[in-house]
């Protein structure tokens, strides 16, 4: 019999600070092409605020567009905590039915005060701010309007270590374009109000973990879309239990909150793979907007664990050949779907998966809620007892490839 030596993680981790209280609270509804993910901070009155927008755009949607062929909504995030104190979140907000409505809400919180800041308790002097926002905007949109350039808002913004992001409407531009318009002024051009904290990394090497197979045995790839989240831990837990793994295909803008859980996803031999960074509606996608969904999702996976990965899973199972030709990236969907997000009980799951596996499946789950948490064990353990093993979706091509060449 021979065997095969397969390589399931990779060398170097790196350990990055985060804290246990957050969490992401995360609505895909793969049929009506919503995908919503926002962070939960453990501050009762910025979380309130941020569900309350976050519901209402949800609530106005669906009434809205509920007559419109494929209508998808899409809210991301970005969350930055400045300090100890000073919690900067940021929603975009993207709609597209017969338009493309695209918009930023902004929540600044100081822990401290108990208070939402505005850009005056942010920036000295609002005065080189404007003249910075005006000089970038004019380089960067000839076009640009400038009758509206009298009237800069600065209530849409994000911050990061080297830049204030300031998001404007579309209407400055003479066409009519939907594009949120951003200008990257940089930190050290202004006189700030609050100190910015900078990241800090630091490295942490593991051993590689490796694989002894049968390539002629029975093999099954468990996946797991849509996560991470709070419950992927409990999902983990189980397959190390278990001898078990599984590849976990990954929503970039959540990986940051879930550090800890992505490598020990890598440490216990399980592999990543990328899911785009804010679950958009891929064949709508411009190439460049395409491949900004690719790229921050590796740069996130990367800088947090080491490894890169190889495999792509496209958002709701759409995909065309002209996206395929913008990466290098393997595309992967699956034959097995557990529908755990829709059908939401334990027994109909297994119901769905275990009759339809055969040799060399690749099933589908979502660790974004509970649901796959509440079935896996028993999916192990009936498919151990029909004698499957269990492969990353890496090894599994590798096998099927070794197989065709016999």
């Amino acid at each position: 019999m021979k065997k095969i030596l397969l390589i399931s993680v990779c060398l170097i981790l790196v350990i990055t600070t985060g804290c246990n209280k957050k969490e992401i609270k995360s609505e895909i509804n793969e049929d009506k092409h919503i995908a919503i993910n926002y962070p939960i901070t453990g501050i009762n009155s910025l979380d309130d605020a941020i569900s309350a927008y976050v519901n209402k755009t949800c609530n106005n949607f669906k009434k809205k567009y509920k007559n419109y062929n494929k209508p998808e909504l899409n809210i991301s995030y970005t969350y930055k905590e400045l300090n100890n104190n000073i919690i900067n979140v940021s929603l975009n907000t993207e709609i597209n039915a017969d338009k493309k409505i695209n918009k930023i809400k902004t929540f600044t919180y100081d822990k401290k005060t108990k208070k939402f800041l505005s850009m005056e308790d942010i920036v000295q002097d609002l005065d080189v701010l404007d003249y910075n926002i005006k000089k970038e905007l004019l380089e960067k949109y000839k076009e640009a309007d400038m009758d509206f350039l009298s009237n800069i808002s600065y209530d849409y913004f994000t911050i990061d270590d080297e830049n204030l992001t300031i998001y404007i409407g579309p209407a400055i531009l003479k066409d009519s374009s939907s594009e949120l318009i951003y200008l990257d002024i940089p930190l050290d051009t202004l006189d700030m109000l609050i100190d910015i904290d900078k990241a800090k990394n630091s490295d942490n090497y593991l051993h590689i973990k490796k694989r002894n197979i049968d390539y002629d045995d029975k093999v099954v790839a468990l996946t797991f879309d849509d996560g991470p989240s709070k419950y992927t831990n409990e999902i983990l837990d189980i397959l190390k239990k278990n001898d078990a793994c599984g590849t976990f295909f990954v929503v970039g803008n959540k990986v940051d909150f879930y550090d800890k859980t992505l490598i020990k996803m890598v440490k216990n031999g399980n592999e990543i793979g990328n899911h785009s960074y804010s679950h958009k509606w891929l064949n709508r996608l411009s190439p460049d907007e395409f491949k900004n969904e690719i790229d921050k999702t590796q740069n996130e996976v990367k800088r947090i664990t080491g490894f890169t990965p190889k495999l792509f899973r496209p958002t709701y199972g759409g995909y065309t050949d002209r996206l395929k030709s913008y990466t290098d990236l393997i595309f992967v969907l699956w034959d097995v779907d557990s529908s755990d997000w829709k059908v939401k009980r334990k027994d109909k799951i297994i119901k769905n998966v275990i009759p339809n596996v055969k040799d060399g499946s690749i099933i589908l789950f979502h660790d974004n809620h509970e649901y796959a948490a509440l079935a896996i064990k028993s999916v192990i353990d009936e498919l151990y007892s029909e004698g499957y093993k269990f492969v990353t979706v890496s090894e599994l091509l590798e096998i099927k490839e070794l197989r065709e060449k016999e």
